[in-house]
Formats: C-alpha cells, sequence, structure tokens
C-alpha cells in the first residue's frame, strides 16, 4: 500500500460516516481520485468538504491544511519538482521552499499555515480538477501586534503561491481593504483561487461583532446589495457566536459577492449537533438549505472509532462554519464547511486523544 493511497483508504473507511444526501456516489468517486494522490499526512492535522446546501447533487469539495515542515509540506514540495515549470503547482512548491529556506521570507515569518481547496463538486468525468485555491493564515493574527502591516508582502507571497505573474489586485486596493477593518478586526487568512475567474484575491475579516458589519461595508465601499447582506445577517444574528467577511479584491477594487461566514462556537470539533439544529431549521426555514441536505447536515457532528485496513482510528467530525453567498441579481445560498479528522492510535498503548 503506498503512502498517498492510505488516505484515500482511511477516508473510503469512513463512507459510512458521511450521509449519502451530503456525498452520493458520483461525489465519491471524484474524492476518491483526488485523495488517492495525497500522503497519509493529510490525517496527522485536519481535512474538509464543502457542501453546497441549496443546490441538489451529493458532492462536495475537499480541502485540506498544510503546515511548514510536515509530511505533506513535503508532499506538495515533491510535487512541484516533477511538475512543469510555471505551473501552479510549481510555484506553489517554490512558496513552500522560501518558507523552509528563508527564515527571513513574509511566508516563514507571518504564516502559520496554509488551506489548499480542490474544487470538485460537478467536476466532468475525466477531467483533472483544476489547480487548488490557496489561502494563507497569518501567524498571530488576531493578538493585536500583528495586523497585516505588510499587505505587500502577503500580496506578493499569493501571487507566488499560485503562479500569477505581477499582482491580480493592485496593492493600494488591498491596502484600502486592510485600512478599513475595525480597532477589534483583522484579517485573519487570505486567499488566491487560480482555477476561477476574473482573478481576485479573497481577503477574510474575522474579529467583529455583528453589527460591524455594514459599516465595514460601507467602508470597503462594497458594490452588492446592502439589504439582502443586513437582512441575512439580522435574521441569523441570535444563533451566531460571531461573523467573518470574505471580499474579493480585484484591480477595479472590491468585488460585488460577498462571502458572510456565521459560526457557532471557536472550535469546530467541539460544537455538537445540539447546538447546530436550530441554525440548521432556520436556514432550511428561509430555503437556503434543502430539507435533505439539513437531514444530513445534523447527523455530521460527532465522534467514532473506526477500525479498517488503515488500521484504528479515532474519526471527529464537526461544522466549522456556514457560508451565506451574496450577489447582485442572484438568491441568496449557504455552503456549509464541515471538519473531519482521523487520528490513529494503539489502544493497547495509550488512549485516543481527548
Amino acid at each position: 500500500m503506498s503512502a498517498s493511497g492510505a488516505f484515500a483508504e482511511v477516508l473510503e473507511g469512513c463512507r459510512p460516516l458521511i450521509p449519502v444526501s451530503l456525498i452520493g456516489p458520483d461525489g465519491w468517486e471524484r474524492l476518491l481520485d483526488r485523495a488517492r494522490r495525497l500522503p497519509r499526512s493529510v490525517l496527522d492535522t485536519y481535512f474538509g468538504f464543502e457542501f453546497r446546501l441549496g443546490k441538489a447533487g451529493a458532492d462536495a469539495d475537499l480541502f485540506v491544511v498544510c503546515r511548514p515542515g510536515t509530511d505533506i509540506a513535503r508532499h506538495y514540495m515533491a510535487e512541484g519538482a516533477r511538475a512543469e515549470p510555471g505551473s501552479p503547482a510549481a510555484a506553489f512548491a517554490a512558496t513552500l521552499r522560501e518558507q523552509a529556506e528563508n527564515p527571513a521570507s513574509f511566508m516563514a515569518r507571518s504564516v502559520v499555515s496554509t488551506v489548499l481547496e480542490y474544487d470538485l463538486a460537478d467536476l466532468p468525468a475525466g477531467r483533472p480538477p483544476p489547480p487548488p485555491g490557496i489561502f494563507l493564515a497569518p501567524r498571530g493574527a488576531g493578538d493585536g501586534p500583528y495586523r497585516h502591516r505588510d499587505p505587500a508582502g502577503l500580496l506578493e507571497a499569493l501571487a507566488g503561491a499560485v503562479g500569477w505573474s505581477g499582482h491580480a489586485a493592485p496593492l493600494p486596493q488591498v491596502e484600502r481593504v486592510f485600512a478599513a477593518a475595525p480597532e477589534t478586526g483583522y484579517v485573519f487568512q487570505a486567499g488566491a483561487l487560480p482555477g476561477r475567474s476574473p482573478k481576485a484575491f479573497r481577503i477574510l475579516f474575522r474579529g467583529l461583532a455583528n453589527d460591524e458589519v455594514p459599516a465595514l461595508l460601507e467602508r470597503l465601499e462594497w458594490p452588492g446589495p446592502m439589504e439582502a447582506a443586513t437582512g441575512a445577517l439580522a435574521f441569523m444574528d441570535d444563533l451566531v457566536a460571531y461573523v467573518a467577511v470574505g471580499v474579493d479584491v480585484t484591480g477595479r477594487g472590491v468585488a460585488p459577492r460577498l462571502g458572510l461566514e456565521l459560526y457557532r462556537g471557536p472550535l469546530w470539533f467541539k460544537v455538537d449537533r445540539t447546538i447546530w439544529r436550530p441554525f440548521v431549521a432556520r436556514i432550511e426555514e428561509k430555503g437556503w438549505c434543502l430539507p435533505e441536505k439539513a437531514a444530513g447536515l445534523l447527523r455530521w457532528p460527532g465522534s467514532e472509532r473506526l477500525i479498517g485496513p488503515g488500521g484504528m482510528h479515532l474519526v471527529r467530525q464537526g461544522i466549522n462554519h456556514v457560508k451565506l453567498v451574496i450577489e447582485p441579481d442572484a438568491p441568496i445560498t449557504a455552503k456549509a464547511y464541515a471538519g473531519m479528522c482521523a487520528l490513529s492510535f494503539d489502544p493497547q498503548r495509550r488512549p485516543p486523544p481527548s
């Protein structure tokens, strides 16, 4: 069994834990095809899925976490070494090498982890997936001293990671977005999606009170439908612990697309299905979530022991957040981001992780 096959085997073993309303046969085929190309070390951190709640069809996108110095980082570096020069895989490998070899680089100083998002839903049979979206999570973003005082460094790191020559969004546009954050807010993630168009950098704010969001959108001069955004926040306000705001920044400024990420608690694996039940009922009532997707989502959180070809694992599942996507002249859509980890253990030697 190859190292890369081990992740796919464990994921296949998790199949009974995943509701068929969320991932059906076609979705599993695409998911396992990607999983066979990823190393077992994905299991040492966590991975997850993006479910489109208002759309029929049971498939999901996949995201994985890549931290510096880990086996999965070395996997992407090796993959990039075999890739065509100038390709996204080669560009990302070069960025990881810089992080590992140059302690003065922005990546080494300021980035604690990278999230890669693979667009797999609706992928035609036989077509390879587009390059993953890459999101950088800065070190210590929420503790005050580091509040993206170096937007140029972040922009350069992201452009390099996805292989864009030059910046897709001029630096002044990005600086203006960072400057719009209130005193309590900060940029906790920034990403680029090379498989999508137009080219844009996605900037995500956290640390905002729910009632601070409208003022932030006004400072950003967000050109989308403000009533839809404020109405959605008001409708969900009593069920949201905190909100994150994601905007796309292009060469023309902030784009009309808006992502409102709604959280029920600080740690995805400690928020159980009971806490999510009224939230899921609310978005189903609004028509943002199909009934079968709502039922599947409520079955998601939990913890199970799994014994299979890959050994014994403690599998944890949790919902991280639900994102409402708001765009002009379009209905609001909802996506759930659900995490999973499969921690291997030998019960005769040590207890499973708590």
